[in-house]
């Protein structure tokens, strides 16, 4: 275990295990680090694996967004992670949340030092475009960002209020309620159930892992604009792998495989009965090719 001091000052958790060849590992949104120990554990002995909580996730979950793009935020921690430990040559994994970062990280220069990138469901451009209909939720996406603009507009209408279960109760019940109606939208009825759950219930609002008003509304403001990293993918000189669930709900495969005609070296690995928590829904096939990955 380690903490790394952020050029903010703050202290971010980062789990360093094993021996070996550098790998350092990005989780998704509304999970932590723990999400690749299961997957890194047998390979202790061929890699040292840095796996940092990045700001708002697991025991770096206090630590607060400081600015409006959060992926910017997230690439200035990754460069601060990557400078404390003097990582050179290493290897670098992405998914979802984490696999935008790292194309985010790229298109500023970042991956002089990646040897190689793994990259698991996630679109290179976020938001649909005339020319791009594999964004975010695919056809859905602008019903779901309605309904993430109103509560944008709603958060910012009561900004003095640092958390969810502080806001007025009509106040946090439309926003609960808007949370839920997203999730639904998403396919995520688990999540979904939870919020309208917790409408009724203030208490457990407190519990919720991006409860903070200032960090989800940073969260909403970076997922509505247009994250587009198509053209600086062009000019990767690292190879990629890119994981693809093909029953993604989330990313369109047809989109994340379409990496492969921007990347100049792109190996594409379909997960045939996998959604977008491709590592859970396909554990044995993610082992087999995180392993290959790491090895090769």
């Amino acid at each position: 275990m380690a903490f790394v001091t952020a050029r903010d000052g703050e202290k971010l958790h980062v789990r360093v295990l094993g021996r070996g060849r550098p790998v350092l590992l990005l989780h998704g949104l509304g999970s932590s680090s723990v999400q690749w120990l299961p997957f890194v554990l047998p390979l202790l002995g061929v890699a040292r694996f840095y796996i940092p909580d990045l700001r708002g996730a697991g025991r770096s979950g206090t630590v607060s967004l400081n600015q409006p793009d959060m992926f910017q935020n997230h690439v200035e921690d990754v460069e601060d992670i990557v400078r404390h430990f003097g990582l050179r040559d290493f290897l670098l994994a992405g998914h979802s949340m984490g696999a935008t970062t790292a194309l985010h990280w790229q298109r500023l220069g970042g991956f002089a030092n990646v040897r190689r990138y793994l990259h698991i469901d996630q679109s290179p451009c976020v938001s649909n475009r005339d020319d791009w209909r594999y964004g975010l939720l695919g056809e859905v996406q602008e019903d779901c960002f309605n309904d993430l603009r109103q509560l944008a507009e709603l958060l910012t209408q009561h900004a003095h209020h640092d958390h969810l279960h502080a806001l007025p109760p009509s106040a946090r019940r439309r926003a609960l309620g808007l949370l839920a109606l997203s999730q639904e939208k998403m396919g995520n009825r688990a999540p979904a159930r939870a919020l309208r759950v917790a409408a009724r219930l203030p208490a457990l609002t407190r519990l919720f892992p991006l409860g903070r008003t200032r960090d989800l509304q940073r969260i909403l403001t970076t997922y509505l604009a247009t994250q587009d990293y198509r053209e600086s993918l062009r000019q990767c000189s690292t190879p990629v792998t890119v994981m693809v669930g093909m029953r993604s709900t989330l990313y369109d495969p047809a989109g994340q495989m379409a990496i492969a005609d921007y990347a100049p070296q792109c190996r594409v690995v379909r997960f045939e009965r996998a959604g977008h928590l491709l590592p859970l829904d396909s554990p044995v096939q993610f082992m087999r090719e995180f392993g290959r990955f790491i090895r090769e």
